[in-house]
């Protein structure tokens, strides 16, 4: 049986300064509000590789996880990381220890390529369980499954059912 997705767990200590807390919290709740806003369609940030991804603070606001559910390799999807949403994840990563240097918060940072995989590999800690709804189905084979599933008991053209028929 071939798995299609992946698993991500990474483990860092937030900077000590309150300025850092304040800040990555101020990051947090913007990146929530638009998946919430925008990216709720199966595409986050520009990746749509992703299945679920969610930030916690830990520890007295001391230690930030990351959980992360996605298709393809580690390898791939870290470089989605750097390509497509660097900006925003360098928003997040730049207030812990150890994290690439950023400038202006958002620059630099995720960009630095090696130096990004290298500090999350030594940051990843290792997934013992994880639950996938669809482990052999990729977020293009839902979102299609979708657009079936939804266009299934509507009245459509020639046209569209001709498209929709496509989609199988």
């Amino acid at each position: 049986r071939v798995v299609v997705q992946n698993q991500l767990t990474h483990l860092v200590a937030i900077k000590p300064e309150r300025f850092r807390v304040v800040t990555l919290k101020f990051v947090l709740w913007v990146i929530n509000l638009a998946a919430v806003v925008e990216y709720y369609k199966g595409e986050l940030g520009g990746i749509s590789s992703i299945h679920f991804a969610h930030w916690v603070l830990t520890d007295s606001n001391k230690r930030l996880i990351f959980y992360s559910n996605f298709d393809g390799s580690w390898e791939n999807y870290l470089g989605d990381f750097t390509d497509k949403a660097s900006e925003g994840l360098t928003g997040v990563w730049s207030n812990t220890i150890g994290f690439p240097k950023a400038h202006n918060l958002i620059g630099m940072g995720a960009r630095d390529e090696q130096r990004f995989k290298e500090w999350a590999r030594q940051n990843q800690i290792e997934t013992q369980v994880w639950y996938s709804a669809y482990p052999d189905l990729s977020v293009l084979n839902i979102n299609n499954n979708t657009r079936i599933r939804s266009d299934l008991f509507r009245p459509l053209s020639d046209k569209a059912l001709s498209k929709w028929c496509r989609r199988f």
